[in-house]
């Protein structure tokens, strides 16, 4: 695992100490600190507070050739205005009250060596046409002096704010903005580097393990792990440092709970007996509260507050989010409209019979595998459809159930899905339709157990814990792999977790086996944390598909002819030109080339959907039907095109629509 540690003898926090390079995004921001850190170039690192940026500005100075000089931190927003420039440039004696003597400034300290100023979005106006002088000239001038000094300084900012927007409302100088954007590095927020969260909290776990003096170092539960996986940690590697502190603190046993960190949002597998029998007592006393207060739309503000922290919960799936409330998805829908979570677009009879648009929008949803990401990157369809005057958009998803939800939300057009996600959009009433099918990629999905887990079969798994995403393909391949070893759902422990997450949860060390597809599959065993306990050849095909929304689909064929036409023409020069594809795709995905031709192996010339796809997808909506999973009979044909169903290839399921209708 990649991590940055400084030396203890660094007058730094213990929360600057070490910055971890683990989560894929992260390590995308290693490689570029290390492409821009050997110059003298002038950096702007932007971020959220507490995302690090005071440690990669040390990285910086420790990767370039001034890293035997001095490193001079300084936070422009903790300067008080009247002594900026004092603080900065330095003054010389008699320069105003109080300057009884002459002060070398920052930019003088830290000659030879790199000068990092936080928060610069607080600097005044007028400073900083002084700043810009400085940078420019290389020579600062001290308060009441008459001649300049130079100086020799690498030069690094950061801010939290957005600088382009301060420029526009006239707070920053905009040719100043431009001097310091010269190699800008963008830190994200720890909420959207989430393989981050574990090996960071594992570090103050035992940076405060040693401060308290603890007898050993407490682990992380699972429970705790989903929680912190599940946090939006607003406040970052700052807020996750306290609350592993706290928990330290308050924790009485050799686990920690969720309930040690005092979250303030949690997301467990199951909620604790405790907290069942004490929710009526929690919930009368909030309410007594929100009496006092005689807000006008108490009703309406507390059922919209349930609704959204379900769809929060439920990861914004509406089925889920409905089952777990207990009303319908009509009443649900109506609800998020409500709240402004969907756009409502009702459609009348008059706009169901008016011609369709001759050039509508079109969004497609994606993942980092497969054609799209390839057809993105080359730019072949944006140009074949904007010479039809359509507006192309794409949008990435980490799985296709996050891409269902977007068609649930009207969000998408087109997009790509594997063999579950489809089944659930059908039990939801979706209007989506079935386009066309990548080849079968039964060795993309398996089982995976750690490195050195005595794990050795499927029937080994009794009792265990399995991680799954909830509603992806490997859902269905774990179920066909339990019941060949004669087991069930019921014989393991499932936890849940997004597909974004369930790869730190599986590196915490407390997961038995992780049910999962590329590319977490390939990069889990690239890593060596993972080898395959069973693979998907045998018992699916793990096959993916197109699909688009129904409307578009009956619309626009044109388009839809378009679409595949382009796919299929990309994914065939990917076969005469891998290097050259490889290349693409690295540059799109911000992928080592390595890694992109890895992913290229897997590529899959798109192919029509027939009667074998619909038999295919029709043995999984029965397979789900019959375990609960979901609770409606579905006739796949009925989100098939008319031209691949018959009556002679596949029966109707019973009390199902005539062949050829569609959701």
């Amino acid at each position: 695992m990649p991590v940055l540690t400084l030396p203890s003898t660094d007058s730094v926090t213990a929360r600057a100490k070490a910055l971890v390079f683990e989560d894929e995004r992260s390590r995308a921001l290693l490689s570029r600190i290390e492409m821009v850190a050997p110059s003298d170039a002038t950096i702007l690192l932007c971020g959220e507070t507490g995302t690090g940026k005071e440690i990669v500005a040390r990285h910086v100075h420790e990767l370039s050739m001034r890293r035997g000089r001095s490193f001079v931190g300084v936070n422009c927003g903790a300067l008080p205005e009247a002594l900026v420039e004092s603080e900065l440039f330095g003054h010389e004696r008699g320069a105003f009250t109080g300057a009884v003597q002459a002060k070398a400034g920052w930019f003088e300290t830290a000659n030879g060596g790199t000068l990092f100023l936080d928060e610069i979005g607080d600097i005044p106006l007028a400073t900083q046409v002084k700043l810009l002088r400085v940078l420019q000239e290389g020579e600062v001038v001290r308060l009441g002096a008459r001649s300049a000094q130079r100086v020799d300084v690498r030069l690094i900012a950061a801010t939290n704010v957005d600088l382009l927007e301060a420029v526009r409302a006239g707070r920053f100088r905009e040719d100043l903005y431009y001097r310091l954007n010269v190699a800008p590095l963008s830190l994200l927020p720890l909420r959207e580097r989430p393989a981050d969260i574990l090996p960071i909290a594992q570090h103050f776990l035992e940076l405060y393990s040693q401060r308290l003096k603890l007898e050993r170092t407490p682990v992380l539960g699972i429970e705790a792990i989903q929680a912190l996986l599940a946090h939006p940690w607003n406040g970052n590697i700052r807020e996750l440092e306290n609350a592993v502190h706290h928990a330290l603190l308050v924790g009485r046993g050799s686990t920690l709970t969720p309930e040690d960190f005092r979250l303030t949002t949690l997301v467990t597998t199951q909620p604790a007996p405790r907290a069942q029998s004490s929710t009526p007592v929690v919930l009368e006393a909030l309410f007594e509260r929100m009496f006092e207060e005689e807000r006008p739309s108490l009703f309406d503000d507390v059922l919209e507050r349930l609704v959204l922290t379900a769809y929060k919960h439920c990861e914004r799936n509406q089925v889920h989010t409905a089952r777990l409330l207990g009303i319908s998805r009509n009443v649900l829908r109506a609800r998020l409209q409500q709240a402004g979570e969907l756009t409502c677009t009702p459609r009348s009879r008059d706009n169901a019979s008016a011609p369709p648009s001759a050039a509508p929008d079109v969004s497609i949803g994606y993942q980092r595998y497969g054609v799209l990401p390839l057809l993105k990157a080359s730019g072949l369809l944006d140009r074949a459809f904007a010479a039809e005057g359509v507006k192309l958009s794409w949008r990435e998803y980490v799985g296709g159930m996050q891409v269902i939800d977007a068609f649930q939300n009207d969000r998408l057009t087109l997009g790509l899905v594997g063999e579950v996600p489809p089944i659930f959009a059908q039990a939801a009433r979706m209007p989506m339709m079935y386009l066309a099918a990548s080849a079968p990629a039964p060795d993309n999905e398996a089982i995976l157990v750690p490195t050195h887990s005595a794990v050795t079969t499927v029937e080994e798994l009794r009792g265990k814990t399995v991680l799954l995403s909830r509603g992806s393909n490997v859902q269905y391949f774990l179920i066909l792999a339990l019941e060949a070893a004669g087991l069930t759902y019921a014989d393991i422990r499932v936890v849940y977790a997004p597909p974004d997450r369930a790869e730190a949860l599986f590196a915490s060390g407390q997961i038995d086996a992780w049910a999962t597809w590329e590319p977490f599959l390939g990069k889990a065993q690239r890593a060596g944390q993972a080898r395959v306990l069973r693979s998907a050849r045998g018992l699916t095909a793990n096959t993916s598909y197109y699909v688009g929304a129904r409307d578009f689909a009956t619309e626009h064929p044109k388009l839809v002819s378009m679409f595949l036409d382009q796919l299929r023409e990309v994914a065939r020069w990917a076969e005469v030109q891998p290097a050259q594809a490889a290349a693409l795709l690295a540059g799109e995905l911000g992928l080592p080339p390595s890694a992109a031709s890895h992913s290229l192996t897997n590529l899959r010339v798109p192919e029509p959907f027939d009667a074998p796809h619909i038999l295919a997808q029709q043995n999984i909506a029965d397979t789900f039907y019959r375990l609960g999973i979901v609770d409606t009979k579905i006739d796949v044909r009925l989100a098939c095109p008319r031209r691949v169903t018959s009556a002679s290839e596949l029966p109707l399921v019973r009390g199902s629509a005539p062949p050829g209708a569609m959701i």
